[in-house]
């Protein structure tokens, strides 16, 4: 029984990349849901001004300023998790692909050693 090691390190591989996909598609989704929960957490307050972390500090920003800094960051988002998306069904199909050609290569390998 003899596999193409190529055809196995080029399924690893694709194994692997679509790991570190569905993580980052995984951390967009959790950062996505957090800025979605401030959107609404800001709409709540009457204040015009809210406290902003930057760095280790906390400075008095305008509502409107945040608001507007959080609607871009979750475009931004959105845009990355469509990207994510897309790739990890590129990847999924390949691996996909690339696992009938190992069950064939071990089929035909098994075949031929009988």
């Amino acid at each position: 029984m003899s596999i193409d090691k190529n055809l196995l390190v080029k399924y690893q591989q694709a194994v692997d990349e679509l790991r570190a996909v569905v993580l980052n598609l995984q951390q967009y989704k959790a950062r996505l849901l957090e800025v979605e929960k401030a959107l609404k957490e800001l709409e709540k307050t009457p204040d015009q001004y809210v406290y902003k972390a930057m760095g280790g500090i906390f400075m008095r920003v305008s509502k409107e300023e945040v608001s507007r800094d959080l609607a871009s960051e979750k475009e931004l988002i959105q845009v990355r998790i469509e990207e994510f998306s897309k790739r990890e069904k590129l990847l999924r199909e390949r691996v996909s692909t690339l696992e009938k050609q190992l069950k064939a290569s071990l089929s035909a390998s098994s075949g031929t050693a009988q």
